[in-house]
């Protein structure tokens, strides 16, 4: 399944540990792990560069250098990502390492000595050979692909065609996430699975990332191993970036919301890394769109094996929005394209974009929102600014068209808190203000 190129990128970023004695630790965290505790959720810093946000709310493309007279061609934020910075390790091995968060997945991987085709990281890559508490996992455990042979290897499996992968050995290394507070102990989790990636592909490292950690919802990930402590709950409240300001991705207790007075829907498909929902329909404005949306949202298996269609919450994913199955991207854009006629709204060609309209800020007014229908009417509700983007007087949509799967990106979750519980097998959401949650 191949993910648009052209999509804008709001990656997460967690700082992991990995420390050459015998304890990898997350310096930022807060409280202990039979509590809970958060990391710092931190916009790049060449952010400013590509987009900017105005007083209206909406996320505007900066202008680009040049582009041809009847084209638009943005300068999009494909290389901006939230960050995770936090302090790795103790004493003289202290040292710190950034890893792309990653909710598709659940094995967490990052580059190690020695390397083939090594990309730029800071710190230097992790060296398992220095580290004490590093382990390699036997030939014959079951993540091993393939089985058997000297040594466990790995090949990182990734929910899209076209995206990051990594190959190498696996091992088990010890992370303990750092307490703050008078009289705090950090907390220890040791014998987390890491692959030790010695070769990778079409990583996008900006000269500073070292791998992915992995949050999908299966056995060996960050939050499946915490789950074993009772810390089975992770949230976050996504904001636009503006100015210095860093947000949280929260553990446990330290999740700042009493999900009772949340909606909310099941995870699906408790064997499955990604975060599936039942997505049942889609209204724009009043009106409940036609053409059977829920059983185009259904994922079911093919004759040939394969899955197809289903719809996925990933914060991790491009920046660009939200991912729509065809079929009812096409009953969407339908529904846009005629309020913009009857609006009397240009419709306009833009490179990179489906449905683009030359549009003015009080068009933007008058625009109704979309509201994601999930099972038993439980709603997430999509304000204009959730859905475009602007430059100068052009709105143009960030839902883009997939032929397989529909994914709930970062964009559409702008505004909302999520809380992921899987012990309870549900995901709860609200609005919120999200900067609100936010530090310097």
């Amino acid at each position: 399944m191949e993910l648009s190129n052209h999509a804008l990128l709001l990656h997460l970023v967690l700082a992991a540990l990995l420390h050459p004695t015998v304890v990898v630790a997350f310096d930022d965290a807060t409280s202990g792990r039979s509590k809970g505790f958060s990391l710092r959720l931190v916009p790049s810093p060449g952010w400013n560069s590509t987009i900017h946000v105005d007083d209206d709310g909406f996320v505007h493309l900066n202008k680009p250098v040049e582009h041809a007279p009847n084209v638009l061609r943005p300068h999009m934020p494909h290389k901006e990502r939230y960050n995770i910075i936090t302090t790795v390790g103790t004493g003289h091995g202290r040292r710190t390492y950034t890893l792309a968060m990653e909710m598709t997945q659940s094995l967490t991987w990052m580059q190690c000595v020695p390397i083939q085709n090594p990309f730029q990281q800071v710190p230097p890559p992790f060296d398992p050979t220095a580290s004490p508490s590093f382990h390699p996992l036997a030939p014959t455990n079951h993540l091993c692909s393939p089985p058997g042979g000297s040594v466990c290897r790995f090949r990182s499996n990734p929910m899209f065609l076209g995206v990051t992968s990594g190959s190498g050995v696996l091992g088990h290394e010890t992370m303990s996430f750092a307490a703050s507070g008078h009289g705090a102990a950090p907390a220890v989790e040791p014998a987390v699975v890491i692959g030790c990636a010695h070769t990778s592909e079409r990583f996008r490292s900006h000269g500073v990332l070292a791998g992915i950690l992995a949050l999908g919802k299966t056995y060996p990930s960050l939050i499946w191993l915490l789950g074993r402590g009772g810390l089975h709950r992770f949230s976050y409240c996504l904001f636009f970036p503006q100015g210095n300001r860093h947000g949280f991705l929260r553990f446990g207790s330290d999740i700042p919301v009493d999900t009772r007075h949340m909606k909310s829907t099941r995870l699906l498909y408790p064997e499955a890394s990604a975060y599936y929902v039942n997505l049942a329909g889609i209204s724009f404005g009043r009106t409940r769109l036609g053409g059977n949306l829920a059983e185009v949202f259904r994922r079911r298996k093919l004759a040939d094996g394969s899955w197809h269609s289903g719809c996925v919450l990933d914060a991790g994913m491009f920046w660009g929005g939200t991912f729509m199955i065809r079929p009812a991207y096409d009953i969407l854009e339908r529904a846009l394209a005629e309020h913009g006629r009857r609006l009397g709204v240009p419709r306009v060609p833009r490179h990179n974009f489906g449905l683009c309209f030359r549009a003015t800020r009080a068009i933007l007014l008058h625009w109704p929102t979309v509201t994601l229908h999930f099972e038993s009417e439980q709603d997430l509700v999509l304000t204009p600014n959730k859905l475009f983007v602007l430059q100068d007087q052009d709105m143009c949509l960030t839902v883009t068209p997939n032929p397989q799967i529909t994914v709930i990106g970062p964009a559409t979750q702008v505004g909302t808190r999520f809380v992921y519980d899987l012990a309870a097998g549900r995901v709860y959401f609200a609005p919120e203000n999200c900067n609100a949650d936010t530090g310097v």
